[in-house]
């Protein structure tokens, strides 16, 4: 492997700009998403090809199995996380 042995070490820096409203699409799939038992979270990502997909995040395995693998055009990625709870201040 090249570039010290890191991979995608030449693909650059990733563009971040928290200004930009979320789009309508966006919410529709955040929306759809998260109706689903299980769910505990969405967002957006990067499949392996680089390409824009959806993350969710998840609480078993079985949640993972049920969703589907595109959503809008976007692959659908699951992170299973297990539930999530606000912690107490």
């Amino acid at each position: 492997m090249s570039n010290g042995d890191v991979p995608f070490g030449d693909s650059g820096p990733v563009a971040y700009n928290p200004d930009v409203p979320v789009a309508a699409s966006r919410s529709n799939v955040e929306a759809q998403i998260m109706a689903m038992p299980g769910v505990n979270g969405v967002g957006e990502g990067r499949d392996k090809l680089g390409n824009p997909a959806w993350i969710a995040y998840v609480d078993s395995n079985a949640v993972a199995a049920a969703l589907p693998k595109m959503i809008a055009g976007r692959a659908v990625i699951v992170e299973v996380t297990g539930g999530i709870d606000a912690q107490p201040r």
